[in-house]
C-alpha cells in the first residue's frame, strides 16, 4: 500500500510538472501573445511564471524524494535524467526569471533609445536562454517518464 502510494506521487508530480511545461509553451503563452499587443502579454506571461516555476519546484521535490524512498532496483539513469530537469528549472525559476523581470521594467524606464536597445538585446538574450533551459527540462522529463513507463504494468 504504501508502495503504491510512493508510485503514484512519483508519477503524478512528474507528468503534472511536464503536463505544466506543454500547457504552458505551446498553447497558454502562445495564446497570450496571440491574443494580446506584445507589451500587455508579457505582462500577463510575467504575472505566470512566478505560479508556473513553484509548480515545478513542489513537483522537482515531490518526484526527487519519491523516486529515492520508492526506488526498488537503482536509479541510474532516472535519477540522471531528474538531476538535469532540475539543474535547467532552478536556474531559470530563481536566477534568469528575475533578472528578465528586472530587465523589463528598466527597458520601460530607459532614458534613451540606446539604453532601451541596450537592455532589450540583454532581455532577448536572457529569454533565449530560458527557452533552451525550458526545453532541456522537457525533454529530460520525457526521458525520464519513458524510463518510467517501461517498468510500468497495466
Amino acid at each position: 500500500m504504501f508502495t503504491n502510494l510512493i508510485h503514484f506521487i512519483y508519477i503524478s508530480s512528474l507528468v503534472c510538472w511536464i503536463g505544466s511545461i506543454v500547457f504552458f509553451s505551446f498553447f497558454a503563452a502562445p495564446a497570450v501573445f496571440k491574443m494580446l499587443d506584445r507589451e500587455k502579454a508579457g505582462e500577463v506571461v510575467g504575472v505566470i511564471f512566478p505560479r508556473y516555476y513553484l509548480i515545478g519546484y513542489v513537483c522537482a521535490v515531490l518526484t526527487l524524494v519519491t523516486l529515492l524512498v520508492g526506488a526498488q532496483a537503482p536509479v541510474g539513469m532516472k535519477l540522471v535524467f531528474l538531476l538535469v530537469m532540475m539543474a535547467g528549472l532552478f536556474p531559470a525559476g530563481l536566477i534568469v526569471s528575475p533578472k528578465a523581470r528586472d530587465l523589463k521594467a528598466r527597458i520601460k524606464s530607459a532614458a534613451s533609445s540606446e539604453e532601451r536597445k541596450s537592455l532589450e538585446l540583454q532581455f532577448k538574450t536572457l529569454h533565449s536562454l530560458a527557452v533552451k533551459l525550458n526545453g532541456a527540462v522537457l525533454l529530460a522529463g520525457l526521458g525520464l517518464l519513458w524510463l518510467s513507463a517501461a517498468g510500468l504494468q497495466l
